[in-house]
């Protein structure tokens, strides 16, 4: 049997081989062959090191990129037919990255740029997703926010669509500022006595007169633009009175300068564009602050550089006026606060639209962005919860699939139940049978719950399903609107349905030949002045004593009121003087 060494050696070999020739399937089927004996850890070990130690080896050479990039799809390979772990493609583009300049990285990272959906695999996400995210830091470390920013962004991009929304290594979920991000500017006064010096020996040729200030750039004005950054970087400073009162007076007079002072259009601009290179071979400008006192008349009238520092202030008010999780109580803006932030905001909109080029676009767009921006404040005060993927749109157009007509318009419907064939059959136009008046009715007690009169003053109850759903919700209905009982107090045990709707019934036709009784006694002789009677039963509801009493009484009233209407309705004998007396 070979040696460890020599079996490396020669799969080493092999594999170079498969690689030039761009065939892993072949590699595959030989390193099994060669390591039939090998348990499975053991063989995907070795295939792990025999990938990462050729992929250096090529790197040293200065091999072609093309090679290399089949090195990561071969290590790719094997992880999928589990011929190697599912971290090992991580491990490889990791091998690269540190083993390459910046330049170089910046064509690798391709690699992994273009293959997102792959690594978003369970096979490979969950063991790769630490591994990626370390790979990815430790290359960011590397790079330089101002001169590698394209390559910075890339790298954020890509973290951003492997990565969910809720992952917690991404998000800021205690709302820290970076207070490290300081910007260093000049308070040396020699610095700007040179200045003076230096604009008064000028020449009439080198500036015209037309693209002169209107103002002096002095040091309180150069020291005031500088010193807003630190309210930028920091926006709890300024809930401290005295940083507010300060801050706003360094904000007005900038904002006047910027309102005052010509800005350039970015073609036409006095700044010396630098030309960056990116990845599809255009040249872009990214601004960077450079503080000396010399250029910022310069930067001033740069179109470019009075949107970053008008967009600061923008995302600074909305700081200060939304609700964040992680603030403070004693952090909230005073009524005239507010009302000063809402109005400088408006001044800063309004420079935006004047700022060159394409100025109402511009700022239209950052309002656009900052409300979206409220709705991400908000997901983040709930606790940035996960987001649930949208249903597939196949199963949601199913479920909104509307019935044929012809299952709906067909009378009698086999499908639907037997009432509602019934209720088509009486009047097809549904709408017109819901309009209908015959609709609104409430039957009366006696009526529904059978209740009849006999001939020697007793009464008859005809028995109902108490145990029917339909019925005992139709019944305490009915009882909540007719009947005094059901709101008295009980302190009995409770009972069930059945028998509290059988007790409430016994009372109810108890009652019904007394009221009739009544009735009919005060209603003989009382023709036209029946309501005397009827003002003698409101007497006799005040001077009732109990509640049980108070009930009867008002029971017994309402039912001669409603005999007295019936029988005078229709107003011959009710005059309007007698019915209003009546009210």
């Amino acid at each position: 049997m070979p040696s460890y060494r020599a079996l490396k050696v020669d799969l080493s070999a092999k594999f170079k081989d498969s690689v030039k020739k761009d065939n892993f399937p072949e590699f595959l089927k030989t390193s099994k062959a060669i390591l039939s004996s090998w348990k499975e850890n053991d063989f995907k070990n070795i295939i792990e090191l025999t990938i990462r130690e050729v992929l250096l080896d090529l790197v040293k050479n200065g091999a072609d990129i093309t090679l290399l990039e089949r090195v990561f799809q071969f290590s790719i390979d094997a992880a999928l037919q589990d011929a190697a772990a599912g971290n090992v493609p991580v491990f490889v583009i990791g091998d690269m990255f540190e083993s390459s300049t910046i330049s170089e990285c910046e064509k690798y990272f391709s690699f992994v740029e273009s293959r997102v959906e792959i690594f978003k695999k369970d096979i490979f996400f969950k063991v790769c997703k630490n591994h990626l995210l370390r790979s990815c830091n430790d290359l960011l470390k590397r790079l330089s926010r101002s001169q590698n920013t394209v390559f910075c962004g890339r790298i954020l991009m890509f973290l951003a669509h492997i990565f969910p929304l809720s992952e917690r290594s991404g998000l800021n979920i205690i709302s820290e500022f970076n207070l490290e991000n300081t910007t260093a500017y000049s308070t040396n006064d020699d610095m700007f006595n040179d200045l003076a010096s230096e604009k008064g020996d000028v020449t009439e040729g080198e500036i015209s007169s037309q693209n002169q200030s209107s103002f002096v750039v002095d040091k309180n004005l150069y020291q005031k633009f500088w010193s807003l950054q630190d309210y930028f970087r920091s926006p709890n400073t300024c809930y401290n009175k005295m940083q507010w009162r300060q801050f706003t007076s360094c904000t007005s007079d900038v904002l006047t300068v910027f309102g005052s002072f010509k800005s350039d259009d970015a073609n036409s601009s006095k700044w010396k564009q630098a030309k960056l290179p990116s990845p599809n071979g255009s040249c872009v400008y990214f601004a960077k602050y450079l503080t000396s006192p010399k250029l910022l008349e310069l930067e001033l009238s740069d179109s470019h550089f009075r949107r970053y520092v008008l967009v600061q202030f923008l995302i600074l008010f909305q700081y200060l006026s939304l609700p964040v999780k992680f603030k403070l109580e004693s952090y909230v803006l005073t009524e005239e606060q507010q009302n000063w932030v809402k109005e400088t905001s408006k001044s800063i909109y309004k420079l935006l639209e004047e700022t060159p080029p394409n100025g109402e676009t511009f700022a239209h767009d950052v309002q656009k962005i900052l409300q979206r921006e409220e709705y991400w404040n908000a997901w983040k005060n709930e606790g940035c919860p996960d987001f649930k993927p949208l249903s597939d749109r196949a199963e949601v157009e199913k479920k909104l699939k509307k019935r044929p007509i012809e299952d709906i318009h067909t009378y009698p419907n086999k499908k639907l139940c037997p009432e509602v064939t019934k209720i088509w059959n009486t009047k097809p136009n549904n709408w017109e049978a819901c309009r209908s008046a015959k609709r609104n009715f409430v039957p009366p007690l006696e009526s529904y719950f059978g209740i009849t009169s006999k001939a020697e003053g007793g009464q008859v109850i005809q028995k109902k399903d108490t145990t029917d759903s339909k019925y005992t919700w139709k019944a305490l209905r009915l009882l909540c609107m007719k009947s005094p009982y059901i709101f008295t107090a009980n302190t009995a045990p409770a009972k069930s349905v059945s028998e509290y709707l059988e007790t409430i019934v016994q009372k109810v036709a108890k009652e019904k030949p007394q009221t009739e009784k009544s009735v009919n006694e005060k209603g003989k002789g009382s023709g036209v002045n029946g309501e005397d009677e009827l003002s003698s039963s409101c007497c006799t509801l005040t001077e009732a004593n109990g509640e049980d009493e108070f009930l009867s009484s008002y029971y017994t009233l309402t039912e001669a009121a409603a005999k007295i209407f019936q029988k005078r309705g229709s107003g011959k004998n009710f005059p309007k003087e007698r019915q209003a007396k009546f009210l």
